[in-house]
């Protein structure tokens, strides 16, 4: 823009103003040196353009492809995601950062299972397995404040079809108490995990299962309205298990990575 003001005005009959150019200047012909100046002025922002989409392409040279190209995948079936859940993918870090404000919750103790009828009772042991479960990783997590303990944790089922049978069949035991999901305690504190008084949450991706266990440290019973309890289960299962580590499981290229 301010290069096509300086033509504009360059290229004016009435330019340069006489009082401007005898305050400023004793030359009689200042067309050339302005001229100059714009076309000096248009080589650096050349330049400056050059050198960004340079840098630019170097930087997706340096990484092997840009950003956009990357494509998540299904995790429909576990013939297509063979790779076994690890607890290094699942909880890598003693501290579980998650949610829209990055809530710290603390790493109590993790477990790797080949058996999903260890996770589980009643009816849902059926159920898992009649939907090809082979694994869980579940950890047991303190909250924020230290008021609530948590047993989160994937379920790697065979394929999407039945990692949503058992999504669907969850609430139904649950209703009628003929099956649930167990927690896994992990010294003071954290015994109300294995009562009566949890509350629970699910969620599918492909064909896994991503859960939480909650229970307060007090033993006390958890509400249907506890906000903080909803916003611990959404933190957990939603933000962490269900997008960050299933994300970056989704973005692996190759089966074997």
């Amino acid at each position: 823009m301010l290069p096509r003001r300086i033509l504009a005005a360059w290229r004016s009959p009435d330019f340069p103003p006489r009082h401007l150019w005898s305050s400023v200047s004793p030359l009689r012909h200042p067309r050339p040196a302005l001229l100059a100046g714009v076309l000096t002025l248009l080589l650096l922002c050349g330049t400056g353009t050059y050198l960004l989409a340079r840098d630019e392409a170097a930087q997706q040279a340096a990484s092997g492809q840009p950003a956009a190209a990357i494509v998540l995948r299904e995790l429909s079936s576990r013939a297509d995601d063979p790779r076994p859940l690890t607890t290094a993918e699942v909880f890598p870090d003693e501290v579980v950062v998650a949610g829209p404000t990055a809530n710290s919750y603390r790493v109590l103790r993790v477990q790797a299972l080949q058996r999903c009828s260890v996770v589980a009772e009643g009816a849902l042991v059926a159920l898992l397995e009649s939907a090809g479960c082979d694994q869980v990783v579940r950890a047991t997590l303190r909250s924020p404040e230290g008021g609530y303990v948590i047993t989160a944790g994937l379920l790697n089922l065979a394929d999407s079809a039945g990692a949503e049978a058992v999504h669907g069949g969850i609430k139904a035991l649950l209703d009628n108490g003929s099956g649930r999901l167990r927690g896994l305690p992990a010294g003071r504190g954290t015994g109300g995990l294995t009562g009566d008084a949890t509350q629970l949450g699910w969620q599918v991706r492909g064909h896994f299962l991503a859960y939480a266990v909650i229970a307060r440290t007090d033993g006390g019973k958890i509400y249907p309205d506890d906000p903080t309890a909803h916003q611990i289960l959404s933190d957990l299962i939603e933000h962490y298990l269900r997008t960050r580590v299933l994300d970056r499981r989704a973005s692996c290229g190759a089966p074997a990575c």
